[in-house]
């Protein structure tokens, strides 16, 4: 039983965050959520009494499976350059190949329920990642900012790379584009 109501709930979710990204969340009511979901509203409501529970668990939904594949080649052995720059293309490369989850991140981060989170439950769900970003921050001219700006300012030129090659329709060299975008990043931090 439990397993059916993961799966309806991740079925509602995953609806959701194609009305939100295209309409925002405040321009998706529910009944909307529900008639393209194909369950009716008091479904919908069964098992997500809130449009913010529903919201909500869309984000750690995405946010798991996203921290798992941006970190997932972090090693320990390597250099902290050298795992920073698996992050940054991994981080790349998963919002191109995941547009709507990446739009939805985006979208839930730069909005009011970001605030109502813990901020140790924004950067969790891979350590690994997170210790190299924090490794990297420390020995940066970020190093006195809280963490949670920093990581702001490491990722705004990820977006900046994502949206090129989403609106590139493949005339861009993507590898050379992310590969040089993470040189200017690690110059601009570090200096080296």
């Amino acid at each position: 039983m439990t397993e059916d109501r993961n799966e309806k709930m991740t079925a509602i979710a995953g609806t959701a965050v194609r009305l939100f990204t295209e309409r925002g969340f405040h321009g998706t009511p529910t009944s909307l959520i529900a008639r393209e979901a194909g369950v009716s509203n008091g479904t919908l409501f069964h098992y997500f009494p809130t449009k913010e529970e529903l919201i909500n668990f869309a984000y750690y939904e995405i946010k798991g499976r996203m921290a798992e594949e941006i970190g997932g080649e972090v090693d320990a052995e390597r250099a902290n350059k050298e795992n920073m720059q698996r992050i940054w293309r991994n981080a790349v490369l998963w919002g191109v190949e995941h547009p709507d989850d990446y739009l939805f991140v985006r979208q839930f981060c730069s909005s009011p329920f970001i605030k109502k989170l813990p901020p140790e439950e924004i950067l969790k769900g891979a350590p690994a990642a997170f210790e190299v970003l924090a490794e990297t921050i420390g020995n940066s001219c970020l190093k006195d900012m809280a963490i949670e700006v920093a990581f702001s300012v490491i990722c705004s030129p990820i977006d900046a790379v994502v949206g090129s090659i989403i609106n590139s329709d493949g005339n861009l060299d993507r590898d050379r584009l992310i590969d040089a975008s993470f040189e200017i990043m690690w110059r601009g931090l570090t200096g080296e």
